[in-house]
C-alpha cells in the first residue's frame, strides 16, 4: 500500500480549528502514540491549518526542547527512523506548544487559561493520557479555571481505574464537569 504524500490531495479529516490539549504530554502515551499518530494526520493533509495542540506535563521545558522531543518521537515511531519530511515538519511543529503544570493545583491552570482565552468557540479536547487517578482532579480543575465550554470533549485513557469501585468513581468526577456527550473513553491497545 502506498502511503500518502504531503503533495497527495486529500480532503481534510477535521474541517474546523480545534485545539488538543494531551495532559502528559511529555509521557510514553504522548510520545509512541498520540504525537506521531497527530504527525500522521498532518502529513497526509488531514488537519485543517488552524488547528493546536498543546503538551501539558509537570515541569517547565523550554519551547525548543519539547519541538526536538516530539521530533525525535516521530521519527522514532512514525517514520521508524527515518527523517521526516521538512515541509511536514515545519507545518506540525508551528502547531506544537507546552505548558508546564500541576494540573492536580487548581492555581496552576493560568497558563493554559491563557493559551486558550482567544479561541472560546473552538472545539477543545482535553486528552488525559495520565493516570486515572488524575482524571477526577484534572476534569474537576478544568471546569474551576472555566475552560469546558459546550464544545468541549474529554479523552480518557483506558484503565479507568483498577476496579469497579474505583472507575464509578472516576465517573463520577468527572461526570460532575463534563456531560456524559463530552465524553470519550477509549483504549488505544484495541
Amino acid at each position: 500500500m502506498e502511503m500518502p504524500t504531503p503533495s497527495t490531495q486529500r480532503n481534510t479529516l477535521i474541517t474546523e480549528p480545534f485545539d488538543m490539549v494531551v495532559f502528559g504530554g511529555r509521557g510514553d502515551l504522548a510520545k509512541r502514540k498520540l504525537l506521531p499518530a497527530l504527525y500522521e494526520l498532518d502529513r497526509d493533509n488531514r488537519l485543517p491549518p488552524d488547528g493546536r495542540i498543546i503538551a501539558v506535563s509537570r515541569g517547565e521545558m523550554a519551547p525548543g526542547d519539547f519541538i526536538k522531543l516530539v521530533e525525535e518521537s516521530c521519527i522514532e515511531f512514525s517514520s521508524k527512523g527515518k527523517p521526516l519530511n521538512p515541509d511536514v515538519w515545519d507545518r506540525f511543529s508551528r502547531r506544537l506548544s507546552y505548558v508546564g503544570m500541576d494540573a492536580t493545583k487548581p492555581e496552576a491552570f493560568e497558563p493554559l487559561k491563557s493559551a486558550l482565552e482567544d479561541r472560546q468557540s473552538v472545539v477543545r479536547v482535553f486528552y488525559l493520557a495520565t493516570a486515572p487517578d488524575l482524571f477526577g482532579p484534572t476534569a474537576a480543575n478544568l471546569g474551576r479555571a472555566g475552560l469546558v465550554t459546550p464544545v468541549t470533549r474529554l479523552v480518557l485513557e483506558k484503565p479507568l481505574g483498577h476496579d469497579l469501585a474505583s472507575s464509578r468513581a472516576i465517573n463520577e468526577a468527572v461526570g460532575k464537569v463534563f456531560a456524559e456527550r463530552q465524553i470519550y473513553r477509549i483504549d488505544h491497545y484495541l
